[in-house]
């Protein structure tokens, strides 16, 4: 096992892109009712223009009806210089279409709360697809008593969140690597994933490498029990767990997002 010491080196961020899945990207937290599939993908919405005074009242007013009233003054400030560092990037690499304060919060903030309350302390986790971060440099700011890594096999994403990360002063390690590239190497405690497929492909990934971490907390939309039924017809869930651990309510929708806990009970 490679020591946490050892975890918090930084992999080369300007190793070439290894994304061998390169398929569609599920991204629940925009999907809504009415198409054949039983989603259809909302436009982009405008850029916010706002600076960090105007940004934080307005973050805290799409917050407090949703319940998100723990989060600390210090988290709030990281918060909004995430917002404004990865809304600045976006405009020159696609990061997140969540580019208004109430987007954000409505989705990308609200699962990182929901899945940052399901943690242990001093957990260490693995954030699979991270992408433009979420959940996992959010989970990092409102969880600062875990250790946070993220991996992605697309190099240049994986870049501009090492600057954001930077930026924000913030101890977390970015592999711009498949989650099967990072496990070779290291264990975790938790995996968590959002947006990066269906629970089929998930498995699929990890099929050889559940020993190396004890469970995944996955985000997922309203098709997670089809999913869940693909998955076990396509045989990959063979002594695997899989518990609801969260459910709340998609803003502005009649949809639910649920957290899946995926497991392997060890011997």
């Amino acid at each position: 096992m490679t020591s946490l010491e050892n975890k918090k080196g930084r992999m080369n961020s300007n190793q070439p892109s290894t994304d061998e899945n390169n398929q569609p990207i599920e991204d629940t937290a925009d999907l809504v009712e009415g198409s054949s599939l039983g989603a259809q993908v909302k436009k982009k919405p405008p850029m916010y223009q706002g600076d960090a005074t105007e940004l934080l009242p307005q973050l805290q007013l799409y917050a407090t009806p949703l319940e998100m009233t723990d989060i600390s003054p210090e988290a709030w400030n990281s918060i909004v210089e995430y917002c404004l560092q990865i809304w600045s990037w976006n405009q020159s690499i696609n990061l997140t279409r969540h580019t208004t304060p109430e987007l954000f919060v409505k989705r990308d903030l609200l699962d990182a709360w929901h899945l940052a309350k399901l943690l242990e302390p001093d957990e260490e986790i693995l954030d699979i697809g991270a992408g433009g971060g979420v959940p996992g440099v959010l989970v990092a700011i409102l969880r600062p008593d875990v250790q946070v890594t993220l991996c992605d096999s697309v190099a240049k994403k994986m870049t501009v969140l090492t600057r954001v990360i930077d930026h924000l002063k913030l101890k977390i390690p970015v592999y711009p690597l498949s989650v099967q590239k990072v496990l070779e190497e290291f264990r975790y405690d938790t995996l968590t994933a959002r947006a990066v497929g269906p629970l089929s492909r998930l498995c699929a990934w990890l099929e050889d490498d559940w020993h190396k971490f004890r469970r995944l907390l996955a985000i997922k939309g309203p098709r997670w029990v089809e999913e869940r039924g693909e998955a076990r017809h396509k045989g990959l869930m063979k002594n695997i767990e899989l518990r609801r651990v969260a459910g709340y309510n998609m803003p502005d929708t009649d949809s639910e997002s649920t957290i899946l806990q995926l497991l392997r009970p060890r011997p």
